[in-house]
């Protein structure tokens, strides 16, 4: 399998596997981590923790203390069901 490189907010890159998610990659970064992740935002896109990255990216996890992402996603969350409901 491919590699590729994921470049982190602090400027820091690392290589996994192409198709690793960003639930895996907040695992490999910590069990904690993995345990809090929310989301994640891959080349500044809103992205689901279960969705494979299959190219070089920079990427960052999200957790409930991130309050404005946290909030932003949440909102957006909130807004499909609420269109679902309708």
């Amino acid at each position: 399998m491919s590699q590729i490189s994921l470049t982190f907010p602090d400027g820091n890159s690392r290589s996994f596997d192409a198709g690793v998610t960003p639930a895996q990659v907040a695992a490999a970064i910590s069990t904690s981590l993995g345990k809090k992740a929310i989301s994640a935002s891959v080349d500044g896109a809103h992205w689901d923790l279960q969705w494979p990255i299959d190219r070089d990216a920079r990427i960052a996890i999200h957790t409930m203390q991130d309050d404005a992402q946290a909030l932003e996603l949440i909102r957006h969350d909130l807004a499909h069901v609420m269109a679902r409901a309708v």
